[in-house]
């Protein structure tokens, strides 16, 4: 009898070596893969929960699996979504758990699924018996009739005629935008390049939108392990992170790498501002609303118009904030000197090791009070005070709090980086 591990062994000394990425992501769920069940363990809302099996995640550590290329995981592999495939509904959809089949409220897990196994029958087809590729092709051919006639959103319109072969274009503005459209473009074999992903290889973030907080640096997004794949992992994306399971769905992209620079300035899509920049850890100052006026390599001004009557209460009322991540190596001075209280006029210096942002607020229109205050506090998109850390707090805040001012006035900050 031929051995199936020895034949799989064979094949697989002819593909090439898994990336980076995928160890990642095989890890990531081999992590939260439960030694009762063999199903990941997850629940999106809370990481901390562990009962729910969710059946996207769950086809993300299939696709690892059979990425991992050895005899073992692929068989592995084999298993699990044979399990995973009986869990079609009747009228093709998934659930998003597989304690609510057969019942399904997610009209879009078919379209999240569907390059899963297009992938894996594209690329391990040759070591899937006739019984297992022909059961594929029927869960995916019924996934896709019960996609018909549903009004989709661009981005999903997008993965739908990919997966049907039909030429489409997207243009994506956001992490999760980008992430899915590449899975998506990746389905029609053609390369994928690099060069339009907002994206500093220096820092190795995503510059497209501010995204979310988490602790003292912004949260990893499944295109950055894509985009840094050939540098090699800085800390920030080598720490485990539920997410990585994801970057079981994208393949290497076709690299056209240009110069980034090591400070990266952004401004927001509703106003203010934002800056990245390197050391330790991966340093940020978050400016969240404000006008920028001018916006140089190392320089910016912002406005901020207050035309609104404020309203007074017991809280203290700041009208402009910043926020920079508290560090080791982050000193903030006021004219040169430690202090939590300054006044307009005075220069504020955010200073670390690898780069220093000098700010000074002045008031050029109306009449106003501000008293300037140094504090910690946490930036509106910090995401990770919950359970033990709800207390915790991983920012400076700058803010100028208002004592009296007039019905319209306007305050300008200019920033210099040295």
């Amino acid at each position: 009898m031929i051995d199936p591990k020895a034949t799989l062994n064979l094949h697989f000394t002819e593909l090439k070596r898994q990336t980076k990425a995928i160890d990642l992501a095989f890890h990531a769920a081999r992590k939260r893969q439960s030694p009762r069940t063999g199903f990941v363990h997850f629940f999106p809302m809370d990481e901390t929960v562990s009962d729910t099996i969710p059946i996207f995640e769950n086809f993300c550590f299939v696709l690892a699996l059979f990425r991992q290329k050895t005899a073992e995981t692929v068989l592995e592999g084999k298993e699990l979504m044979d399990r995973l495939l009986d869990f079609q509904a009747p009228n093709g959809n998934f659930p998003i758990y597989l304690h609510e089949y057969p019942r399904t409220w997610d009209k879009l897990m078919p379209l999240k699924i569907a390059p899963v196994l297009v992938q894996i029958l594209r690329h391990f087809g040759s070591v899937l018996n006739s019984e297992t590729k022909e059961k594929i092709e029927k869960v995916l051919s019924k996934a896709l009739k019960f996609m018909e006639g549903h009004i989709l959103a661009p981005l999903w319109q997008h993965r739908y005629l990919r997966l049907l072969g039909k030429p489409t274009a997207f243009t994506p503005a956001t992490a999760e935008e980008w992430f899915e459209t590449i899975v998506s473009d990746q389905l029609s074999q053609e390369p994928v390049f690099t060069k339009n992903i907002p994206y500093n290889s220096k820092l190795q973030v995503f510059t497209g939108d501010l995204g979310l907080q988490e602790k003292g640096e912004p949260r990893a997004v499944v295109v950055e392990w894509l985009c840094a794949e050939s540098e090699g992992y800085l800390m920030r994306l080598l720490r485990d992170h539920p997410h990585q399971i994801y970057a079981a769905l994208l393949f290497p992209l076709a690299s056209e790498k240009t110069e980034d620079p090591s400070t990266v300035l952004a401004e927001l899509k509703n106003g203010g501002m934002r800056i990245l920049w390197g050391g330790s850890s991966l340093h940020s100052l978050v400016i969240p609303s404000g006008k920028i006026v001018h916006k140089e390599e190392k320089e910016a001004i912002l406005d901020f118009d207050l035309d609104q009557t404020p309203e007074w209460g017991r809280e203290d009322l700041f009208e402009i904030l910043a926020f920079c991540d508290l560090s080791s190596e982050t000193n903030i001075l006021i004219e040169g000197q430690r202090g939590t209280v300054f006044s307009l006029g005075q220069k504020i210096l955010i200073h670390t090791p690898f780069l220093q942002i000098e700010l000074l607020f002045t008031l050029i229109e109306g009449t106003a009070d501000f008293c300037g205050q140094i504090s910690r506090a946490n930036r509106p998109n910090q995401i990770a005070c919950q359970k033990n850390l709800l207390y915790e707090v991983f920012d400076w805040q700058i803010g100028l709090r208002t004592l009296r001012r007039s019905a319209s006035c306007k305050v300008r900050l200019k920033l210099i980086m040295t």
